[in-house]
């Protein structure tokens, strides 16, 4: 094989496109399995995530990978978007994360905060000790918002800190 078909296949082979299979969220850094070429399986492939943000991707999420010098036997993954479950219609220089359950946090460019719950929705908010929290949830008409923690006594306490009646939306 000629000098610049082995270079032509390193360059083809360095990066590709690839469908999350399974996830391994147990040791310091994640690893995933992807299927990357039809019937090709990749296995063990370390996913590199911004410091600060951390994400468990579903299976069938969507990967970018690179396999440096072309070298299929340490894979990166350098990107993971999963398009079943990302917002949609934002505006442009709003920012946030979300979640498959529809829980968000959406920084709005305006400077606004919008948090949305999914699930139960419930919204937690915890203290660093764990030793007070408050707990915002809705109902049909009103807004409720609940807090926990330790009085001026050094007693647990539970307190209805406030509930608002909701304005029509």
């Amino acid at each position: 094989m000629s000098l610049i078909n082995r270079l032509r296949n390193r360059i083809a082979n360095s990066i590709a496109r690839a469908v999350v299979q399974v996830i391994d969220d147990e040791k310091k850094i994640q690893t995933l399995q992807l299927g990357v070429l039809e019937g090709e399986d990749v296995d063990d492939c370390e996913r590199f995530q911004e410091y600060g943000f951390n994400s468990v991707p579903i299976a069938g999420a969507e990967a970018v990978v690179l396999f440096p010098n072309g070298d299929r036997a340490h894979p990166l993954i350098v990107a993971v978007d999963d398009r079943r479950h990302r917002p949609t219609d934002w505006d442009p220089g709003d920012a946030g994360t979300y979640n498959a359950a529809g829980a968000m946090v959406r920084l709005k460019a305006s400077g606004d905060i919008e948090v949305t719950p999914g699930g139960s929705g419930k919204v937690y908010i915890r203290s660093a000790g764990g030793t007070s929290d408050a707990l915002v949830t809705k109902t049909e008409h009103n807004l409720h918002i609940h807090g926990t923690g330790v009085g001026p006594s050094a007693t647990p306490t539970t307190q209805v800190v406030g509930t608002t009646k909701l304005e029509s939306e």
